[in-house]
Parts: C-alpha cells; structure tokens; sequence
C-alpha cells in the first residue's frame, strides 16, 4: 500500500489552464480545510511574475464573490456541508 503524496504538480504548455487550475486547487484545499488558518499551509508555485500576480488576483476575486450574500442564500448542492455521519 503507497501513502499519496500531500503534492500536486501540474505541468502543461502554455494557455493550456495552469493558473485556473492551480486557483482551483488553492480554493478546493481552502474552502475544505478544518481551521481557518490552513491558508497558512498551502503552497503554490509558479515560474512567472505574472502568473504569480494572475493567481493571487483569480483567488481574491473568487474569495469576494463567494462572500457576497446573494451567493449564499443560493447555495448548491456542492457547496453545502455533509451531513454527520
């Protein structure tokens, strides 16, 4: 039995996603964690300056967007809590 790796890594060509996959993840990891400080573990590199400043400007416009209030009177499935088991 193999452990999975806590890394992802996403290589492809350019205008192939990378950055929209990458702020998927981010958000994935961050929308799921169970403390509120998990951001502080998340890593995510890029090779470029403005890949790096793309990145950060996609997941702060995502992270606003999902605060607004009319998003969250109108929540979909995927986004509402499991149920305990």
């Amino acid at each position: 039995m193999t452990t999975p790796s806590p890394f992802q890594v996403y290589n492809a060509s350019a205008g192939s996603g990378k950055t929209f996959t990458l702020v998927k993840e981010y958000l994935k990891v961050l929308f799921s964690a169970s403390t509120q400080y998990q951001f502080k573990h998340i890593l995510a590199i890029t090779f470029t300056n403005k890949a790096v400043a793309e990145m950060k400007a996609r997941i702060l416009d995502m992270l606003k967007a999902f605060s607004e209030v009319e998003i969250r009177k109108n929540l979909t499935p995927c986004f509402l809590p499991w149920p305990k088991n």
